[in-house]
């Protein structure tokens, strides 16, 4: 069943001679939710009732679940790209504007009386979220998804070890004997301009008893360490 939109249903109420008033949230404990599945039937129901105030609450469907952000893909074939492209059209076709739910009540006594008409349009018509979509997409191409996917593990593993070198090489790393010191040296490593490139490695950053950045810097003292022992033999 579809809902009927904001304007329409303001004047539907002020037709029963009843005042519309929108919540922008919605949280009351007291509750009874009538048996009632037309936005007419309720509304009869209010006006009998010598109800003053129609309330109502809409929910919508969020067009940015749907849409697959494409720069996440720019490294990809251009057929992949395009069952992208085609996904996102599609979407942006759709409107975003029909309520997904309303929510009509009145208050007798301090509780809630009301109904909830839903219309879930889009899972009506099988449309996928984009963490969905982006899935099945992959599926298609799942051999160019894993030679990326493999590239990209490579390409980690050697910025991990040139980070590692660097910091290494730094003398103001022997000084930082603790998780929260090491966690402060690399915050303020990765702000610099030019290391900014391995910010990524630890994101997102956590704090200094857990997180990337007290994992990575862990394993890192501790080869620190053992390089040191080797140095001494």
């Amino acid at each position: 069943m579809s809902i009927m939109k904001n304007d329409h249903l303001k004047k539907k109420i002020i037709n029963y001679n009843i005042i519309p008033l929108e919540v922008s949230s919605l949280s009351i404990s007291d509750k009874i939710h009538l048996n009632i599945d037309a936005i007419e039937d309720f509304l009869k129901f209010a006006s009998d009732t010598d109800c003053k105030y129609v309330y109502y609450y809409y929910t919508y469907y969020n067009l940015e679940n749907y849409i697959i952000p494409a720069d996440y893909y720019n490294e990809y074939s251009g057929d992949f790209k395009t069952e992208v492209r085609k996904h996102n059209q599609h979407i942006k076709t759709l409107n975003f504007d029909s309520p997904k739910s309303l929510t009509l009540f009145v208050l007798q006594n301090g509780t809630y009386v009301g109904v909830v008409l839903d219309d879930p349009w889009i899972d009506n018509q099988g449309i996928s979220v984009a963490v969905e979509a982006i899935e099945e997409i992959e599926h298609k191409f799942y051999r160019e998804v894993k030679k990326i996917s493999d590239n990209k593990k490579v390409q980690q593993k050697e910025n991990e070890n040139e980070l590692r070198e660097i910091i290494f090489n730094d003398p103001e790393f022997k000084l930082c004997k603790n998780q929260a010191l090491r966690y402060s040296y690399l915050i303020e490593l990765l702000q610099k301009e030019d290391m900014m490139k391995y910010d990524y490695l630890v994101q997102p950053y956590g704090y200094h008893k857990d997180g990337n950045v007290k994992w990575f810097m862990d394993i890192t003292w501790e080869l620190f360490k053992e390089r040191e022992r080797k140095q001494k033999k």
